[in-house]
């Protein structure tokens, strides 16, 4: 049997574009800055939607019409897990994120299949296995000590210094984007420091992560040709970003010309310019693979930290918690943290990041493509629909998290008490598809997190409720609102 439908409203936008035309895709399309300020993006409102669906429809798997086609819900792990492991071989890629990124970037591993997915992946992994990663929070440390420079005393004129004000979503992006480029070219762009070309990278990387967010709930090209101002804004943005990664590859590629390799410290881009080089990879498989990777670790974490900050800051027991666990490891302050290794056994840590994670995914969503028609669980999927895992209301479905009542409450202690199934939540995904810097991204995001509650004590501006919203990047979250920073060094 086909899943279950939630009814349509009936009026004209929902009878050309079915349950999308109900959540106002008509007038995003025609004014997206002023509808987004309005009631947010088409991906905010389609989430926000979504608890109302399956009570609607009294079911975790559901199906929506979306312009004529068919988009399948699930918070079932029962379903989403044979779709994404023993029945994977059904599914590929979504196909609307597949159209919506190879728009910007046409041989990222996201987009492409077959035996190029599976030549291209192959390398992606060993140069990612290959990455020491152990000193990641000393570069971490370097990065944010400029941007969160404080006098060393603790007053100022004799008075105390008051607490900065800042947003999390704002400092971070520039965090994530010095410290990826550090990892992956050993350059450093220095926008913590406002370097002028390096925030026109950054405002560039923003405009085309925007670009995907979007666009994904109507891929359909021909949009994104028209001659209006923000796709000509967009358009720029993704035309500067492959100019300076083809000029920062070229670079790099000089410099290792005739050098002995197996002696050097590889960065990621170098791993991946000997494997070009040997014939593994294509000068544009290359350069798409490094943008691959840009995109996938600069807005996620970014947006990963700023929420996780804004849920310590909301809740002042959990961070005088960690604050102590932490202080008790590394009584010198975080600058004696040696290596990522030893900020691991860190149980507490942990568990709130992984509290964080389960609360407010990153990756709110996991998009496949049926290929080949199935039945799973009782549930008929079609050729060509599209299927979203929910992982979002997955989280948060007491059927997934047994004995656990309060799953709308941040509670890290919870992963301290029972073991529960890891692949509910699904941060890096799942299966075949899994996200080949999740090591990376999980020590960075432990990393950022260490350093700011050691040096912070941080707390929510009076009567300002703590909003949560979808970005207009990947999909992710972002904490709004400016969070005290009260310095404690």
């Amino acid at each position: 049997m086909k899943p279950p439908m939630p009814r349509l409203s009936g009026s004209l936008s929902s009878h050309i574009l079915g349950h999308l035309g109900d959540l106002g895709a008509f007038s995003l399309v025609l004014d997206p800055a002023g509808e987004r300020a309005k009631a947010g993006g088409l991906t905010y409102r389609l989430h926000q939607r979504l608890p109302g669906w399956y009570d609607e429809t009294s079911s975790k798997t559901f199906r929506l019409n979306a312009a004529g086609a068919t988009i399948v819900y699930t918070k079932d792990p029962l379903v989403y897990k044979e779709i994404l492991g023993p029945n994977q071989k059904h599914f590929t890629n979504g196909d609307a994120f597949r159209k919506t990124l190879g728009y910007l970037i046409p041989q990222s591993m996201i987009v492409i299949e077959g035996d190029q997915w599976t030549r291209v992946r192959k390398v992606a992994t060993r140069a990612m296995a290959r990455q020491m990663i152990d000193e990641l929070p000393v570069t971490v440390g370097e990065t944010l000590d400029k941007l969160l420079h404080v006098p060393d005393a603790a007053t100022e004129n004799g008075s105390p210094v008051a607490p900065l004000q800042l947003d999390p979503a704002e400092l971070f992006t520039r965090a994530s984007f010095d410290i990826f480029h550090k990892i992956m070219y050993k350059w450093d762009p220095d926008t913590a420091s406002s370097n002028s070309e390096a925030l026109e990278l950054l405002n560039s990387a923003i405009v085309c992560t925007g670009a995907v967010g979007d666009r994904v709930l109507l891929p359909f090209e021909w949009l994104w040709r028209l001659p209006l101002p923000s796709n000509r804004r967009i358009d720029a943005a993704r035309d500067a970003m492959r100019a300076k990664t083809t000029s920062l590859i070229h670079a790099r590629m000089a410099t290792l010309t005739n050098a002995d390799v197996e002696s050097l410290d590889l960065s990621l881009l170098d791993a991946m310019i000997v494997a070009a080089s040997e014939g593994k990879l294509s000068e544009k498989e290359l350069i798409d693979q490094v943008q691959t990777f840009f995109f996938g670790a600069f807005d996620t974490t970014s947006h990963t930290v700023a929420i996780l900050l804004n849920h310590l800051a909301h809740n002042s027991r959990v961070q005088d918690t960690l604050r102590a666990e932490l202080y008790e490891a590394f009584p010198g302050g975080y600058k004696t943290i040696p290596t990522l290794e030893v900020l691991d056994q860190c149980a507490y840590l942990t568990h709130v990041l992984n509290e964080s994670m389960r609360l407010t995914p990153f990756a709110v969503a996991i998009a496949r493509t049926c290929v080949a028609p199935c039945t799973i669980h009782g549930y008929s999927f079609d050729k060509g629909s599209q299927v979203i895992v929910d992982c979002s209301e997955a989280s948060k479905d007491p059927a997934n998290y047994p004995g656990q009542a309060d799953l709308d409450e941040f509670r890290p202690e919870r992963f301290d008490e029972v073991r529960f199934d890891k692949t509910v939540t699904l941060p890096f995904g799942f299966g075949g598809r899994i996200c080949p810097g999740r090591k990376i991204a999980l020590g960075e995001l432990k990393a950022m997190c260490a350093y700011v509650v050691m040096g912070w004590k941080l707390s929510r501006q009076p009567n300002v409720p703590f909003l949560m919203d979808m970005t207009l990047g990947l999909n992710m979250r972002e904490g709004h609102g400016m969070l005290n920073w009260e310095s404690i060094k």
